[in-house]
């Protein structure tokens, strides 16, 4: 595969000076708290046990620097960058969102990874904010003050998750896999399209793909996006968390077939080629969820538990992932 990605025990500095080794993620700890370019961490507890770290692989060598703040780690055909900015300093939500999507683009612009696949943002208290002030709709907003694109007529949206830390958490964070060639955009049947949502939730609306197809080398992989119990535009069962994250899975496996049905040649299926990530609001939930999906998905594809808010506040789960074609 392209990126080979698995959760492995250990602390992050047991993977970070391997050569092929792109990024480690450590979970629950603050994203200032950074000591190398490959070593990221998520302000996100981890809800399963034992801990465990989420490690990125790629052809290497890996070459690893700095640029006007944002971190990378440069493989042959991938480059992974974080971004981690001090709300106080920014002065508010939208225009730390403005800064690092500018950050961003610029460093794309100049890197021989031009093309983003995958956008993880994780923002402290998203759902703080009551209307328009939301901080989450915030996000957005200062997102498309930075992005000039015109969704559906231009370059491909890549994928995305945005899910909410802690409110005491003091930094935005966002990180991203590029890419020497563009990614296959992928859009859900079952759902309106983020970029085309409605005026009800939001003076601008997310800019994400459902998912993207990485192809490179006679290689695919699907970049799923955080998928939420959605239909159309519109959030299903409401305070009923299993049910909400059955409706996740029937979306995940519309995307798969979705991508199967444009690439023809190749479909990915949820099991051992992969990997899935779930985020729980509400850490009272978590025997919940991991018995429902337990249930709905086989034993070998490795998974994680977080503890994170969803965009939505009636949203009580998501999911993300990354799962191999063949």
């Amino acid at each position: 595969m392209i990126l080979r990605v698995s959760y492995e025990h250990g602390e992050a500095g047991d993977w970070i000076g391997e050569p092929d080794v792109l990024a480690v993620f450590e979970f629950g700890r603050s994203p200032l708290e950074s000591v190398d370019p490959r070593h990221v961490p998520v302000a996100l507890a981890q809800l399963d046990e034992p801990a465990r770290v989420e490690v990125w692989r790629s052809r290497g060598p890996v070459k690893t620097g700095s640029w006007d703040g944002l971190r990378f780690a440069q493989g042959e055909l991938l480059t992974m960058g974080h971004i981690a900015l001090d709300l106080d300093r920014c002065g508010d939500m939208r225009e730390c969102s403005r800064i690092a999507y500018e950050l961003l683009q610029s460093y794309l612009q100049q890197s021989p990874h031009p093309w983003p696949l995958k956008i993880w943002n994780y923002i402290p208290g998203i759902n703080r904010g009551e209307g328009d002030d939301e901080r989450y709709r915030q996000f957005c907003l200062g997102r498309a003050e930075a992005v000039s694109i015109d969704p559906g007529d231009g370059p491909p949206l890549p994928a995305a998750t945005g899910i909410g830390t802690p409110s005491g958490e003091p930094s935005l964070q966002v990180y991203f896999l590029a890419g020497a060639l563009p990614g296959l955009d992928v859009e859900n049947p079952r759902q309106v399209s983020a970029w085309r949502y409605p005026r009800r939730y939001g003076p601008k609306s997310p800019l994400f793909s459902r998912a993207t197809i990485l192809r490179m080398n006679g290689s695919s992989q699907f970049l799923i996006s955080g998928t939420a119990s959605i239909i159309g535009h519109q959030t299903h069962h409401e305070n009923q968390v299993a049910h909400q994250l059955r409706e996740s899975l029937r979306n995940v496996e519309s995307l798969l077939d979705e991508g199967h049905r444009l690439m023809g040649d190749a479909r990915a299926r949820l099991d051992g080629n992969g990997v899935l990530k779930v985020y729980i609001r509400d850490a009272a939930d978590y025997d919940a969820v991991r018995e429902t999906l337990e249930s709905a998905v086989p034993d070998d594809i490795p998974r994680i538990y977080l503890r994170g808010d969803i965009c939505r506040s009636s949203l009580l789960t998501e999911i993300d992932g990354i799962i191999g074609c063949s």
